[in-house]
């Protein structure tokens, strides 16, 4: 039986909710919507993606199917039952119920327990064991292990001591959670922070660091042990959401990662006391994707250093997306960028058409883009979100 793949990017707000009646906030369910088919990227053949336009997906999957020769399938949510192995881009309780109530037996669902392990394993805090088993095993790293606070008088002194602090939800989507404290005396901060602590129960706070790279290894966990997927090198906004990352291959990735930190030995290192640590706290609970956000940044006196965890996502990350597109879709010798926008009206046909008009996409004879620009997700009439990659040939 192929597996059911599903897009629910609202995941990290339902895991803060906690419950089963969530309401996803309008522009999560317009993401979720607009994206629904981005799953075809890192899907195995003959898998099947959930899909709210199942006719308009099915002729889509079909032209993508034909150009790259894969064997994707779009299904409606009438048709999910029929499933036994469902992998969606997050688990919560909301969507188990959803899955429940569109007939899928509860013997193929993740039990109560196991969700109430991800949502324990996804809190911020557990970014403070990472940094203490990271720092026992690589004592060269620095010391930036946030502060988990429920004082809000407290989480103010933390921002006063280091001016352009990070405060954090302990649960929240990308960005979404995240204060950054330029101003403690602001009516919004203290606002912020207090409601935070209501209805979550803490804060978790970081010093800021002078970022020179944002990265991130990702992992697999199956039957208690972890595998490495591979890197992805991504771009922020000046809210901390992901806006883009980089389409290459693993080894030139790691290049780049080496070359901004000067020392290739150490992010061996981290990639191997990573692996040992998810196989310690997180494989024993959790299968899927895992993905370790880091950092290489600048200390006071100038070095390039790692912070071997900024964050934790137990869930399929965009950088799976870029990692799985750059090792199967991509020729060799050509590299690029993976891009979402948000656009605040309606996508027209015609502005897709403009691109790929632009950068024709070039395919070779294996079925590998060479260069050119392929939409990722197919364009409905009311689209606000696209995904796009523009792929570059060194040779051209």
């Amino acid at each position: 039986m192929p597996k059911l793949r599903i897009f629910n990017p609202e995941h990290d707000m339902a895991l803060a909710f906690g419950g089963t009646n969530y309401t996803p906030t309008p522009l999560a369910q317009k993401l979720r919507r607009d994206l629904q088919m981005l799953p075809a990227w890192f899907s195995a053949s003959n898998d099947s993606i959930l899909s709210r336009n199942p006719e308009l997906d099915s002729n889509w999957a079909e032209c993508i199917n034909k150009r790259y020769k894969t064997s994707i399938k779009a299904v409606s949510a009438q048709e999910v039952g029929a499933f036994n192995d469902i992998e969606p881009w997050g688990w919560n309780r909301y969507l188990r119920r959803r899955l429940f109530l569109d007939g899928v037996q509860e013997c193929f669902l993740p039990s109560e327990e196991c969700i109430n392990d991800i949502r324990n394993l996804s809190h911020r805090r557990i970014s403070i064991s990472f940094h203490h088993e990271f720092m026992e095993r690589i004592p060269e790293l620095q010391d930036n292990i946030p502060i988990e606070s429920s004082d809000l008088n407290e989480v103010i002194d933390f921002a006063r001591k280091h001016p352009k602090a990070y405060v954090k939800a302990p649960w929240s989507s990308s960005g979404k959670g995240v204060y950054r404290a330029l101003d403690i005396n602001a009516l919004d901060f203290t606002r912020w922070c207090r409601g935070i602590i209501k209805r979550q129960g803490s804060i978790m706070c970081e010093k800021p660091l002078c970022s020179i790279m944002d990265f991130a290894m990702e992992f697999r966990c199956d039957n208690g042990k972890t595998s490495f997927v591979g890197y992805s090198v991504f771009n922020n906004d000046t809210h901390s959401s992901f806006s883009g990352g980089r389409i290459m291959p693993t080894n030139a990735l790691e290049d780049k990662i080496i070359a901004a930190i000067g020392n290739k030995e150490l992010l061996l290192k981290v990639k191997e006391c990573a692996m040992t640590i998810l196989d310690k706290l997180i494989a024993p609970h959790y299968t899927g994707y895992a993905g370790i956000d880091m950092m290489v940044y600048r200390d006071e006196n100038g070095y390039a250093r790692i912070n071997p965890c900024i964050e934790l996502n137990l869930r399929t990350t965009m950088g799976i997306v870029t990692c799985s597109i750059s090792n199967r879709y991509i020729s060799p010798g050509s590299y690029g960028e993976f891009h979402i926008e948000f656009h605040k009206d309606t996508i027209t046909k015609d502005y897709i058409l403009d691109i790929e008009h632009k950068y024709p996409v070039q395919i070779t004879d294996d079925n590998k883009i060479k260069s050119g620009v392929q939409m990722l997700t197919p364009l409905y009439q009311d689209s606000q979100y696209c995904a796009f990659i523009h792929i570059f040939n060194s040779s051209l």
